[in-house]
């Protein structure tokens, strides 16, 4: 049984990106670029939490995978968006030192914290699978990639 927190639940087939940037600046703008059409913030609200949230600690958790997470207030829903890096991001700095190839964007509002670690745990639990990775990396589209995630 799938639980009500698994990120997937949060996911819609138009949020997967299929990133052009080869810097982690210019992925994370293309990302800060669609939320902002998604939910109550703006790019430039969005940028500030993302990297303040960037300067914390690297959001870059290793195995090609970064997964940049928000919270602020009066946020409706949270948002999900994942992007797949057409150029290896070389400058993300992640735990493990290897490049990012995809990145998992969550949003969420800082009442529910509760709601967001479990979120945010499900993106892990799932995106740490070698094997579903490597499918990721080889679809060839976007719709192939949410029916990957999805099921």
């Amino acid at each position: 049984m799938k639980s009500e927190f698994e990120f997937v639940n949060y996911l819609e087939a138009d949020s997967i990106l299929m990133l052009k940037g080869d810097t982690k600046k210019d992925v994370l703008q293309e990302i800060i670029d669609y939320a902002a059409t998604r939910c109550t913030l703006d790019d430039t609200q969005l940028r500030e939490a993302i990297w303040k949230r960037e300067k914390m600690m690297t959001t870059g958790i290793g195995n090609g995978l970064a997964l940049p997470h928000i919270r602020v207030a009066g946020f409706p829903a949270p948002l999900v968006i994942v992007g797949r890096c057409q150029n290896e991001i070389t400058d993300y700095h992640t735990l493990d030192n290897a490049p990012v190839r995809l990145i998992v964007f969550l949003a969420a509002d800082e009442k529910d914290q509760d709601a967001y670690l479990k979120i945010l745990g499900s993106i892990s639990v799932k995106l740490k699978d070698k094997d579903l990775m490597a499918e990721i990396m080889a679809a060839p589209g976007k719709e192939e990639i949410y029916d990957i995630l999805k099921r």
